[in-house]
């Protein structure tokens, strides 16, 4: 869902007046963390997808966990821009669920199609099904929503707080007001 929210901040800026050139003003510090843990979280999935082992058992779930530390790096060191209290709630509810359940994110299998049920039990991936004795059930994936055009999605109660944070970024850094060296200078 983190493209359509920000395709949806993006919009919503840009109708109620906000420039999308201030985007290109924002400043992320550490910025490197966030592709370093999508690049250990896409290497996970695409390995347990396709049943390669990445080395011993434990090692998958461990850098899974690993990846969702560096964003909370990320995330720490960029604590005063806009929307990121709640990207950082949402990253540690997601981390806790996955750490509390060996490295994985459990899905409600109701939502799922007979082929995703398989590959999950197969231990395919970096989400595993929600079974009886899945921890922090409340905090896993267990949220569906069917949007016209889009694929199904599931979703966790982190993955909404971490869209919402980024929707009020993206809004907020467009939206916010450029001062002119002349009113700069009124107000020194």
């Amino acid at each position: 869902m983190l493209i359509e929210t920000l395709i949806l901040a993006l919009f919503i800026s840009l109708i109620s007046g906000g420039k999308l050139s201030r985007l290109g003003e924002l400043v992320l510090r550490e910025f490197w963390l966030v592709p370093l843990a999508l690049v250990i979280q896409s290497v996970v999935y695409w390995a347990g997808v396709r049943g390669i082992r990445v080395g011993p058992s434990w090692l998958s779930p461990v850098l899974d966990t690993m990846s969702y530390l560096l964003l909370i790096l990320f995330i720490l060191r960029n604590s005063s821009l806009a929307g990121i209290r709640w990207i950082t709630l949402g990253i540690l509810l997601n981390a806790l669920v996955i750490a509390s359940n060996g490295g994985v994110m459990p899905v409600d299998p109701s939502f799922l199609s007979e082929a995703s049920r398989k590959a999950l039990l197969a231990g395919q991936g970096t989400h595993g099904l929600m079974t009886a004795t899945t921890y922090l059930r409340f905090l896993a994936d267990r949220f569906y929503l069917n949007v016209l055009g889009l694929d199904k999605q599931v979703f966790s109660v982190g993955d909404s707080l971490i869209d919402i944070g980024i929707f009020l970024l993206v809004f907020k850094t467009m939206k916010r007001k450029q001062y002119s060296t002349t009113e700069n200078s009124k107000c020194i």
